[in-house]
């Protein structure tokens, strides 16, 4: 019986993983965090490691060090679990080799077995004479056990989001600093992974880049700003909604679409630019208001990022042009610009804008913007649902 040591700090996640790679006749070892990992990795030695990157106490990229820097591990195969929005992150681990990268939120119990028979080379007919294995599940079975168990405790995970939240919202300079930051990317952590498996497709995405930014923060604490801090506010209240929502069914789709950004500084755009592609979006940069406009009789675009100072015409006034324009009355607009005070927010909402990020850009919190006003696009014009 071939021995997989799955490491991951969700004891939900732990726990469907363990029955459905059980049921396909593996040996199953767990760990809840990389430093359990690497004291257990001393005792035995397994055929596959399933191991998530982002881990309190200890990260899964130091894990995956430890296993190559080990003489008897050093050619065990490993799946790392990432993040749809942390690609940078994976494509560094994954050159300490990595038998695959997948998103963790997209990797139900059915599709991790699959990946385990493949990279072991077992077939399902000789996993059938492995000894005695636990009757195995039909898929429609597990994403029903995943989907009841994220409902049942939803509830629950909302109402400890939304106390930090009240507490982070309160000082946010302060909460990074007292540790509020991290719990509060813990427990979005555990929240995206089970939306994902309950099939919950906005709900895992929005909380996967909000995850990301967390990170990214508990990282850096001294970027947090009130920009920052306003950003992960309004995605902590839109996931409470969208939860809600999640829970009538409605079908999400892919989040697609083209992202236009308009800037006459480009090193501005090519910022930019990298931020939507981490969102998995094609975006167009140009560094003229009116050849944005030409653009827009040749391709159909989603959202829009504006500068607001450029020559020939500002952000404010290529907004009110865009919104004149069939098919553009509800379509995202964010501006960025160095006014991050009141009044150039007031006169962005004025010239029918929905959001502002402030320069320098912090690039995970311009593609959280860009996600979160992209779904709320799209539901809205999918029927009733939260806004």
């Amino acid at each position: 019986m071939k021995k997989i040591f799955l490491v991951d700090d969700d004891a939900v996640v732990r726990a469907l993983y363990h029955r459905k790679l059980e049921s396909g006749g593996f040996e199953v070892l767990l760990a809840e965090d990389g430093l359990q990992a690497i004291q257990l990795l001393g005792t035995f030695t397994p055929d596959l490691v399933l191991l998530d990157l982002m881990m309190p106490r200890l990260a899964g990229d130091s894990v995956l060090r430890f296993i190559r820097s080990h003489p008897k591990l050093a050619k065990l195969p490993v799946v790392i679990l990432t993040n749809a929005f942390m690609s940078e992150q994976a494509r560094l681990v994954s050159a300490l080799g990595v038998a695959r990268a997948i998103v963790k939120a997209d990797c139900t119990p059915e599709k991790m077995l699959a990946i385990a028979r493949e990279i072991l080379g077992i077939t399902p007919h000789a996993e059938a004479k492995s000894p005695a294995p636990v009757a195995p599940l039909l898929p429609a079975a597990v994403d029903n056990q995943a989907r009841e168990h994220f409902f049942k405790n939803a509830g629950s995970r909302i109402s400890e989001l939304r106390e930090l939240r009240r507490e982070f919202q309160s000082g946010p300079e302060s909460a990074a600093r007292s540790g509020n930051l991290g719990e509060l990317y813990s427990q979005t952590h555990y929240l995206t992974a089970a939306a994902g498996f309950a099939g919950c497709h906005y709900l895992a995405l929005l909380g996967g880049v909000l995850e990301a930014l967390l990170f990214e923060l508990v990282e850096k604490p001294q970027f947090v700003n009130s920009s920052i801090a306003r950003t992960v506010v309004s995605a902590l209240e839109y996931l409470a909604l969208l939860m809600e929502d999640a829970r009538t069914g409605r079908r999400t789709d892919s989040l697609t679409g083209e992202v236009l950004i308009v800037d006459d500084d480009p090193v501005a755009n090519h910022i930019a630019l990298a931020a939507v592609q981490r969102a998995h979006l094609t975006g167009r940069t140009t560094e003229s208001p009116l050849a944005a406009l030409d653009l827009l009789a040749q391709i159909r675009f989603d959202l829009f990022l504006l500068d607001i100072e450029m020559p020939q015409l500002n952000g404010y006034d290529l907004c009110r042009r865009i919104r004149c324009l069939p098919g553009y009355e509800h379509t995202p607009i964010i501006y960025a610009t160095a006014h991050g005070d009141f009044e150039s927010r007031a006169k962005s909402i004025v010239a029918g804008g929905n959001d502002l990020i402030p320069k320098p850009i912090f690039p995970m919190e311009l593609t959280a913007k860009v996600v979160m006003q992209i779904i709320r696009a799209r539901l809205a014009a999918s029927g009733p649902g939260p806004a």
